[in-house]
């Protein structure tokens, strides 16, 4: 948990990105003619100005044309679930349906380039000499962790992109071919490397939650390395290493710092994530969101809302309304084992009417059935239904801001936790050795933390062989992580998004509650979707009118 000294930072922080979100909405929808501008070349000169152009910089995160909703929106159209309102295409990438002009994609692109840009702005124009070397090195490391995450983002989406390192300034400089994969990938490693060499950890005294730090900034080259192994590129070596063997030493890393750990209970992992509460031990790094509607700007998100539990009380002010858009899919009937503690929690098979009561639901093909994780309600007593709507409130609101917003949420994102860092240890060992006794030693530790036992005791066959192995943490990666936003990229770098694709026909066609008449819009995303062209996104089209060098995929 934070200190007092750390909330206090952290609060300021909020405070500077609201005033950032004033000045930009006032900007953009009055046209106002500011009576202060700044220029990049006179900033970046004292502490509060380089907080303030973070503060900037942090914005492309979490912003809602990002990970702030369309990007989590987007990841779906898997296994893991799928758009549920048949009379709904405004989500065209997660349904297939998307081009080169949809609105996602392009507001998407452009979102991840300014923030680069801004990296860039701040790397070219903060004056070495006003700080000290360890300080400044720092606020370079936090650019360039942001700038490597960037173009991280961009490279599991579109693959090959502009490497764009210096500002741009006009129209000239905009014009740039993408550069290819073992470039970027390179790029990110060097970014990402200085960055974990002068991030602070998470555990000093002066660290700001929801800042990148060092232990992140090794998840993340973990992350780009498996990547790199991965499809498109399937490279042998990267940046001068074996890419499996560069992301076991990057997890290596973090799981012998002494300082992370498993939440020993699932749920309450997810509850601090909902309450701004924060594990530093399990969250690496978490993209900080918290409900700004009392403050006239916008600080939240939409996590819980569009992905969450359906409620929709009337009337819904001050109340934990949630119009979920995604299906967790029937799946997840099929995966979890008895007595798995994060079934519950992740797809509890439940859903509040317009009075306020809660249903039970049947099965995953229910309308209403919904995702469970990043949840803003549950029954007063979640064991039991029945009992909860004999109270006159028969739900608890579990999300803190105040007022609570109807369409907004202060739930914070988990970007890496050390369970994904467990599992991303135990793929890139298998590769190398094979299941050997560390890599399911790892995978055990998340096992017994959702109340399983040991693979060896009870599925002997998942460890049988680097194969067998290798699926068990495919589908231990859908288990652990669903939801926050890795599946689609996982199934695009293992090769088998398409499969996984089937297996989602299959577990809706062939349940019990499946008629081929009224649950036409499940299948959507399976019907659309075209192997040879969906693997990536297109360039937006106003991107490739407007840059000389960029020429669209011959796919699209």
């Amino acid at each position: 948990m934070i200190s007092k000294k750390m909330k206090t930072i952290y609060n300021k922080g909020l405070l500077i990105i609201g005033l950032l979100a004033i000045i930009i909405s006032c900007s953009d929808a009055l046209e106002l003619e500011p009576e202060t501008t700044w220029a990049a070349e006179g900033f970046y000169k004292t502490e509060s100005e380089i907080n303030i152009a973070l503060a900037g910089i942090y914005s492309s995160l979490s912003s809602g044309q990002t990970l702030g909703d369309r990007m989590l929106i987007m990841d779906y159209g898997t296994d893991e679930g799928y758009a549920l309102k048949g009379w709904v295409e405004d989500t065209p990438t997660n349904l297939y349906t998307h081009n080169e002009t949809t609105k996602e994609i392009t507001d998407s692109w452009k979102t991840f380039y300014q923030g680069i840009n801004n990296v860039n702005n701040f790397i070219k124009y903060i004056d070495p000499t006003n700080f000290e070397e360890e300080e400044y090195n720092r606020f370079i490391g936090e650019a360039r962790f942001l700038r490597g995450f960037f173009y991280y983002q961009l490279t599991i989406w579109w693959n090959e992109v502009p490497l764009r390192l210096e500002p741009t300034f006009d129209q000239n400089s905009n014009h740039k071919a993408p550069a290819s994969l073992e470039e970027i990938y390179t790029q990110i490693i060097t970014d990402l490397t200085f960055a974990a060499e002068h991030l602070p950890s998470a555990f000093d005294g002066d660290y700001v939650v929801g800042h990148a730090n060092s232990m992140a900034a090794h998840a993340i080259l973990a992350k780009t390395y498996l990547k790199a192994a991965g499809h498109p590129l399937q490279a042998s070596e990267i940046n001068g290493k074996n890419p499996y063997q560069a992301a076991k030493d990057h997890c290596e890393i973090i799981m012998t710092d002494g300082n992370h750990a498993l939440n020993a209970n699932y749920k309450e992992l997810f509850l601090n994530y909902i309450q701004n509460r924060f594990d530093l031990s399990e969250s690496l790094f978490e993209i900080v969101f918290m409900n700004g509607a009392d403050l006239g700007v916008g600080l939240s998100g939409k996590l819980g809302y569009t992905n969450g539990l359906l409620y929709k009380p009337n009337p819904r002010i001050n109340k934990p309304y949630s119009d979920p858009l995604i299906n967790p899919s029937p799946i997840f009937e099929l995966t979890y084992e008895e007595g798995d503690a994060r079934k519950s929690w992740n797809v509890p098979g439940i859903s509040g009417k317009a009075n306020g009561k809660i249903s039970k639901l049947a099965g995953p093909l229910t309308w209403g059935y919904g995702i469970g994780k990043f949840r803003r309600w549950e029954p007063i007593y979640p064991d039991d239904i029945e009992a909860s709507n004999l109270e006159d409130t028969p739900i608890v609101v579990l999300e803190t801001p105040s007022p609570l917003s109807a369409t907004s949420t202060g739930i914070n994102l988990p970007v890496v936790r050390f369970a994904d860092v467990l599992l991303m240890f135990a793929e890139a060992t298998n590769e190398l050795s094979g299941p050997t006794a560390e890599a399911i030693a790892a995978v055990d530790l998340i096992r017994n933390r959702a109340d399983l036992e040991n693979l060896a005791t009870v599925k002997p066959e998942a460890i049988a062989g680097k194969e067998d192995f290798f699926l068990e943490i495919v589908d231990e990666r859908l288990r652990e992580l669903c939801f926050e936003g890795h599946r689609k990229a996982d199934l695009i770098r293992w090769g088998l998004l398409e499969a996984k694709i089937n297996e989602l026909e299959e577990s809706i066609i062939y349940n019990s509650a499946y008629d081929s008449k009224t649950h036409t819009a499940q299948l959507r995303c399976v019907r659309n979707f075209n192997p040879s062209k969906h693997l990536s996104l297109p360039y937006p089209q106003q991107e490739v009118l407007i840059n000389n060098l960029l020429e669209q995929k011959v796919e699209w």
